[in-house]
């Protein structure tokens, strides 16, 4: 056979085990309709204390013990620290109290000898997020300082963004169930985090800064979407209100307004406490990046067994969130082209696996940015897909294996929108938010790479949605909204909560 026959039959065997590939990631309704069920029993059973006792298989369902929602009247300017994947903030927030607000933000990145470390103790952690508020209060609330020690200096209070699993009993404190991302502190695990960074700033000279509540990016997320719109009325007349928060970030989760009453793993006298004071729902945060651990109604591939058992820093666990989460959708793009290579069907001037360019045998090399920029390339020859593989990977590519790697990254992303549907439907469902009003309508506050800027991921999600139980009606009827800022103004919120309860 010519060289020339060969490529060409090369060629048609790749299309054709790409054809294989797309197939085990497309998901339809039927699909969606068994998540969305499966999702529903699992909020079920987190609510439940005789059925949520093991948290690392089933979804946590953590009370927030946030009863209450935002109006956008509040005033007031308060203290928030944000750490969240790779980066840590502190920043100070004016809520104006006309559902606007500011923000002064300090941002700074996690050094990489904390990450990725067995060695690394809570308190070098804890120490440099200390060091880093204090740099942000030398520079934007020097006034502070020349303030301490003075007999009417008013503590500043602080909401405390952690995003991560945490097991939550009050307002303003919480213990580490497992890190997930990049962390790997065991003596943070079963820890009291609130105590443990309210230490560090004590010990660096901070103790007029008091952390008062405990939140997560995607509480904050809700919360501050919330505040930006309320229970409002829309230009054709219909109430709509706010009822997810949510991420599709580097991570994903979500939480959600829960009627008190449901929540059976809250004591029974917290429970009843809460009731006699006229609170009727808490905020839950479902953590659903956990959800079907066990794989019983997950799609799941070859390259999903692979990035979890053998890439990921936490194997059997966040299993959703492997499947969604921007952090992995680069990942399971990369380990199809080295699969399809060790099978002589791409990149075959790379004879074998030592030979591939570095960066593409480096796990998590790939970014979904580059991904996002190939996703809409429509260019001539694919040209940007030609340049980003060049950038990113240093990889030269033919036109048929560019064509390929397009049809992949396209149902990788459509999988992860799909997938992101069935917990927003499950929701919606378990709550009947659809249908608390005549002609209501409900809104989602969302935030994170995949919601801002992955093209036409919200258009997908939306799409799902219409194909999920909820139907074409009730994706009409939802509104799918971007909170920016909404980890740290969240946590702002939760510590004005906390100092007027």
């Amino acid at each position: 056979m010519s060289f020339e026959n060969l490529h060409k039959e090369t060629e048609k065997l790749l299309t054709a085990e790409v054809d294989k590939i797309v197939t085990q990631f497309e998901i339809g309704p039927e699909k969606l309709d068994q998540l969305t069920a499966h999702f529903i029993e699992a909020m079920e059973k987190g609510l439940n204390p005789d059925l949520s006792k093991d948290n690392s298989r089933g979804l946590p369902m953590i009370p927030t013990y946030v009863t209450g929602k935002p109006n956008g009247l509040e005033q007031g300017i308060l203290m928030a620290a944000d750490l969240g994947g790779s980066h840590f903030r502190v920043c100070s927030v004016k809520l104006n109290g006309d559902h606007t607000f500011t923000i002064e933000q300090l941002k700074s990145k996690i050094p990489e000898e904390l990450l990725d470390d067995d060695n690394v103790t809570s308190e070098e952690l804890f120490s440099f997020l200390a060091r880093r508020t204090r740099a942000f209060i030398k520079k934007f609330h020097p006034e502070v300082f020349a303030n301490a020690g003075k007999p009417n200096q008013e503590s500043l209070k602080m909401g405390f963004t952690f995003s991560y699993p945490v097991d939550q009993k009050s307002l303003s404190h919480g213990t580490l169930i497992r890190w997930t991302k990049v962390f790997k502190i065991k003596d943070t695990i079963g820890k009291d985090v609130v105590e443990l960074f309210q230490q560090q700033l004590d010990d660096h000279g901070m103790d007029m800064i008091r952390i008062v509540a405990l939140t997560n990016d995607t509480v904050g997320t809700f919360l501050t979407h919330c505040y930006q719109t309320g229970d409002h009325e829309t230009m054709t007349g219909e109430i709509s209100e706010p009822v997810i928060g949510c991420i599709f970030g580097t991570g994903t989760n979500g939480c959600y307004m829960e009627k008190i009453e449901n929540i059976k793993k809250l004591p029974e006298d917290t429970r009843n406490k809460l009731l006699s004071e006229g609170k009727t729902h808490m905020v839950i945060n479902t953590e659903w990046g956990s959800f079907d651990n066990e794989c019983k109604v997950l799609p799941t591939t070859k390259y999903d067994i692979d990035i979890d058992q053998k890439l990921s820093s936490n194997p059997g666990f966040h299993l959703f969130e492997k499947r969604v989460s921007g952090m992995f959708l680069g990942e399971i793009l990369r380990n199809v082209l080295v699969d399809l290579h060790s099978r002589n069907l791409i990149l075959t001037q790379y004879r074998t696996h030592d030979q591939l360019p570095h960066r593409l045998k480096t796990p998590f090399q790939l970014s979904t940015e580059v991904l996002s920029r190939i996703e809409i390339d429509d260019s001539s020859n694919l040209r940007e897909t030609e340049l980003s593989f060049l950038q990113s990977l240093r990889l030269p590519t033919s036109l048929n294996e560019r064509k390929n790697i397009q049809r992949l990254v396209r149902v990788i992303s459509r999988r992860s929108a799909y997938l992101a549907a069935a917990p927003i439907a499950a929701i919606l469902i378990k709550t009947g938010s659809l249908h608390q009003r005549y002609h209501g309508e409900v809104e989602i506050g969302a935030d994170g790479y995949l919601i801002e800027y992955y093209p036409g991921y919200r258009s997908m999600l939306r799409h799902a949605l219409a194909l999920s139980p909820i139907g074409t009606d009730g994706e009409r009827k939802t509104h799918l909204k971007l909170s920016k800022d909404g980890s740290t103004t969240g946590a702002a919120l939760c510590a004005l909560v906390a100092s007027t309860a």
